[in-house]
């Protein structure tokens, strides 16, 4: 008889996922990528018309493939964002496939993982990147992503207090009201961004094409972690970073924070201080003093995605999830 293909939906993913658990799998799983010992190709990614006027799609595709070999696990995710959508705009599922057994072990729904594996990175930059846990920290953006983004942190680092900025105020508002009560930290709505970026830490995560805040304002942060596909910051706060560290340097230097200073050649491979997986490999000591600013790109490794996922197919019990023969 044929194996049969485990099938996860959203509710199959979360029931998994146990946050400090999952913490040492992505911490160990950028430490073996920093000893090449992932395959961990750079994005392929498909614009659907958010940069063009055809096809007639506000939207783009990529594609993350990778190998883990402590899991022994290959897999890929497939991910659609259709901006026009107000609800729900990104769409992703992830495969695992088994080399041994020439298989397909599991198809899963994927937004639930990335949002965790997307709040995990910024945990780790965190943790890994500057001298002392910082107490507080800014988030610019509060819609699904940004949601995950203060309930990991708060769970994972210790914070006494967590700025939220949006464009859209309300959002910012919901989100407190949401979600406010159940954090450690103190849930701080701002109504600038300048507010939110006078923290020791910034987190951007939005899908804005322009910078949502002034370097002025995040002068002193010791930390910026820059999240979104496109460009949050501003080229001074690029630029006038102490160290940039960054998760795959051929996709950081292509889309995202970097992307246009790296097409204009003004920024390029060697002005990038070190990868987050050398880092936590311990291949590379503290990189930021007290009094200097890091910068950290990380927008996503495939790498990060199979791994998450290859725990939570362990973890999970078999006769817990739907399965389905392809054959």
């Amino acid at each position: 008889m044929t194996a049969s293909t485990a099938l996860f939906s959203k509710a199959d993913v979360e029931a998994a996922i146990d946050l400090d658990s999952t913490l040492d799998v992505v911490e160990r799983t950028y430490a073996e990528t920093g000893r090449d010992r992932v395959i961990n190709p750079a994005k392929l990614g498909m614009h659907l018309g958010d940069d063009a006027e055809w096809p007639a799609h506000d939207a783009f595709a990529i594609d993350m493939p990778a190998y883990v070999g402590w899991l022994d696990t290959a897999g890929t995710k497939w991910a659609v964002a259709t901006w026009e959508q107000a609800t729900e705009p990104i769409s992703s599922l992830q495969l695992l496939f088994d080399l041994d057994a020439s298989r397909f072990t599991a198809i899963m729904e994927g937004m639930y993982l990335t949002a965790v594996r997307t709040a995990m990175q910024s945990v780790v930059g965190l943790r890994r990147l500057v001298p002392a846990a910082p107490e507080t920290v800014g988030i610019f953006g509060a819609g699904f992503q940004g949601r995950f983004q203060v309930e990991v942190i708060d769970a994972l680092v210790d914070v006494d207090e967590i700025r939220i900025f949006d464009i859209e105020s309300e959002a910012a508002a919901g989100l407190a009201d949401q979600i406010g009560d159940d954090l450690e930290a103190d849930l701080r709505v701002c109504d600038a961004p300048a507010v939110a970026a006078a923290t020791d830490a910034v987190v951007t995560v939005t899908d804005s094409q322009t910078p949502v805040v002034d370097h002025s304002a995040v002068a002193d942060s010791t930390i910026v972690i820059a999240l979104g596909t496109y460009q949050e910051l501003s080229d001074e706060t690029i630029l006038g970073a102490d160290r940039i560290v960054v998760d795959h340097p051929e996709q950081c230097l292509n889309r995202g924070a970097l992307s246009s200073l790296a097409a204009r050649d003004e920024l390029g491979e060697d002005d990038l201080d070190a990868t987050i997986g050398a880092v936590v490999a311990g291949e590379r000591g503290p990189l930021t003093g007290a009094d200097e600013q890091c910068l950290f790109v990380p927008l996503g490794l495939g790498g990060l995605d199979v791994a998450i996922a290859e725990h939570v197919r362990r973890e999970t019990d078999p006769n817990a999830v739907s399965t389905f023969a392809f054959d």
